[in-house]
């Protein structure tokens, strides 16, 4: 994924409803609680990169998907590294 498909307008439906980042990050968090699927980690990592980076997204919001989005990183770094050593 690169980074012109994290700009919000990039996004399905979220030039028109920029919440709908939020929605599909709470859904792939609650999934990847349930598998640790790494590449859900991944993708949850580019919707916090969305929701951070959208200034139509309250800042209270933005300011903690930025907080958390290192934690993300590294279950999906630790995804990815569990799967070159296997």
């Amino acid at each position: 994924m690169s980074a012109a498909d994290l700009r919000p307008d990039a996004l399905p439906g979220y030039e028109r409803q920029p919440e709908l980042a939020l929605v599909a990050a709470l859904q792939l968090v609650t999934r990847y609680s349930s598998t640790r699927n790494p590449r859900l980690a991944e993708a949850v990592v580019g919707q916090l990169r969305a929701i951070a980076g959208d200034p139509r997204i309250p800042a209270v919001v933005q300011q903690c998907a930025s907080r958390i989005l290192g934690d993300w990183q590294m279950l999906a770094l630790g995804g990815m590294a569990h799967r070159h050593t296997h």
